[in-house]
C-alpha cells in the first residue's frame, strides 16, 4: 500500500522566465505536488505524514525569488517536499500558463528519497 499526500491546481505569482520580456514581472504557475509517503508513515498524525500547509509554504517561498526556469523551480520544490517528513518520492508538475500562445508549457519532475 502506498500513501500519496497530494495539493492540486495551486495557482502561484512567480518571478520566472529567462527571456528578455519575462525577466522582472510574475507570472502565473499552476503547481501540482504529490508525495509518497514512506512505508512505516500511516499518516495518522502528523508525524506521520506531511501538513498540506508545508507544501503551499514551500512552494509560495520559492516562487518570491527569480527563477529563469520551471525546470529548476519544480526541481528545487521537489527536494525541500522530500525534507517535510517522511516522504519516500516526491513528484512535482509545474505548469506555465503564459509561455505559449497555444498549448500549455508544463514539466514534471520525480525525486526519491534516495537520489
Amino acid at each position: 500500500m502506498a500513501m500519496v499526500v497530494s495539493v492540486s491546481d495551486l495557482p502561484l505569482s512567480a518571478r520566472i522566465g529567462i527571456n528578455p520580456d519575462e525577466v522582472g514581472r510574475q507570472q502565473t504557475l499552476i503547481v501540482s505536488v504529490d508525495l509518497t509517503l514512506a512505508d512505516h508513515a500511516r499518516g495518522a498524525t502528523l508525524a506521520e505524514s506531511v501538513d498540506y500547509r508545508r507544501i503551499v509554504a514551500e512552494a509560495e517561498m520559492l516562487a518570491t525569488g527569480h527563477i529563469g526556469m520551471i525546470e529548476v523551480f519544480a526541481r528545487a520544490l521537489a527536494e525541500r517536499c522530500l525534507a517535510l517528513g517522511p516522504v519516500r518520492e516526491a513528484i512535482v508538475s509545474v505548469k506555465k500558463p503564459q509561455a505559449l500562445p497555444f498549448g500549455l508549457a508544463a514539466v514534471r519532475v520525480t525525486l526519491c528519497a534516495a537520489d
